[in-house]
């Protein structure tokens, strides 16, 4: 990879070169390199980097033809040892082929000379093109990874993360009509990025990506709607955690099926043939691109029927389609009767289901005009329901 080019680009230019999306995710977990230990203490350190090194190395040599990038996870070498551990990760990072972009997964958040600090090591000493990031301390946080001398590289801000408390914070709705927190952050990239050309870039300000969890298609839909179509965003989740790959593509990619990452990590690294999983996965990245892009083609004359669905009606179908609530097909219903789909609200089981169901019932009473008194408040004095 150049040093000269901006690192988006040259992510760009991967991606076409080898038809993929597939981000090879390497998490040496101590569980992973030792399966029949029971004490990792007994273990020396050279043992754990020894082995941490071979079992990211065996991935990355079988994964080279598939991998659009390759995403290290700094924890897992940090936790190696202390004398060891980084310079491993070093190694590790020097292995993989110059062409491909390194995302250091460090998810670090800071400000002033610590934040130029943690740059420097990621970008100089451990030779990173990219980097995660927390975005919560703004944008004085994120610029020195992304100006200056580091104008060429790239940083993924943390928006909406795969895990269900990630819905503590970054789900919060703000002042803003029916705006929640990482839509604010998607929103931010592009700010920041306009910021970022008056502060010693190149030519081409650095693109900032979002780091938004597959397991959430409904906050993925609205990220990507929030930051645009030209943000590049990594989806992790797919696979172990749960996420639904097509579901995942239909969300976050844009109109020409690209501009996200799909990272994968154990479904890689636990396959007997490693070759053959990367391949069997950007493979499937694909023909969910295709099917999204094939839909979009469908759907260019259904626009104004799409256009007269509301916001929050969408966002209930959307819900209820990842929910495995509704479903079509052909199904028999009780009565006998053929129906083309299948709405099966009793799988609305838990309490953040519950809550949007009842923010989508409580959208539609108050876009009825029968319901309200035009004032925004409701015309009667009770809901009676089962």
């Amino acid at each position: 990879m150049s040093e000269q080019s901006n690192f988006f680009s040259k992510l760009e230019e991967r991606v076409k070169s080898i038809n993929s999306h597939l981000c090879v995710g390497l998490d040496p977990h101590l569980k992973e390199l030792f399966p029949e230990c029971d004490d990792y203490s007994k273990l020396s350190e050279e043992e754990r980097c020894d082995a941490a090194f071979t079992f990211c190395k065996t991935i990355i040599d079988a994964t080279v033809p598939h991998a659009a990038a390759y995403k290290p996870n700094a924890a897992f070498f940090e936790a190696l040892g202390v004398n060891l551990g980084v310079s491993t990760l070093y190694r590790v990072i020097k292995s993989i082929p110059p062409e491909i972009p390194v995302l250091l997964d460090v998810k670090r958040g800071d400000i002033g000379s610590t934040a130029s600090a943690y740059a420097e090591a990621c970008y100089d000493h451990l030779g990173a093109h990219g980097v995660t990031l927390s975005p919560l301390m703004g944008w004085d946080s994120v610029k020195p990874f992304v100006t200056g001398k580091y104008s060429n590289k790239g940083a993924f801000l943390l928006c909406k993360t795969s895990n269900p408390g990630s819905n503590d914070i970054l789900a919060l709705d703000l002042d803003q009509p029916r705006q929640a927190v990482f839509e604010k952050i998607a929103q931010l990239t592009n700010a920041w990025s306009s910021q970022c050309s008056g502060e010693e870039c190149s030519s081409s300000p650095p693109h900032l990506g979002l780091v938004v969890g597959s397991t959430d298609p409904i906050a993925l839909s609205r990220a990507r709607k929030a930051a645009g179509p030209k943000v590049w965003i990594l989806a992790p989740g797919v696979g172990a955690q749960g996420g639904d790959l097509d579901a995942a593509c239909r969300a976050g990619l844009n109109d020409d099926g690209t501009c996200m990452l799909i990272p994968v990590s154990r479904g890689i690294s636990r396959a007997d043939d490693k070759n053959a999983k990367a391949a069997e996965l950007k493979d499937g990245i694909n023909a969910a691109r295709e099917a999204v892009m094939s839909s979009n083609t469908a759907g260019e004359g259904e626009e104004n029927a799409i256009e007269d669905i509301a916001p929050y009606q969408k966002e209930f179908l959307d819900f209820s389609l990842s929910e495995g609530v509704l479903k079509f097909g052909s199904f028999v219903l009780k009565s006998g009767r053929t129906s083309p789909y299948f709405f099966n609200a009793g799988l609305f089981a838990s309490g953040g289901a519950l809550f949007k169901l009842g923010r989508a019932y409580a959208a539609s009473i108050m876009a009825d005009k029968t319901l309200t008194d035009g004032n925004g408040k409701v015309a009667f004095d009770v809901v009676f329901g089962p």
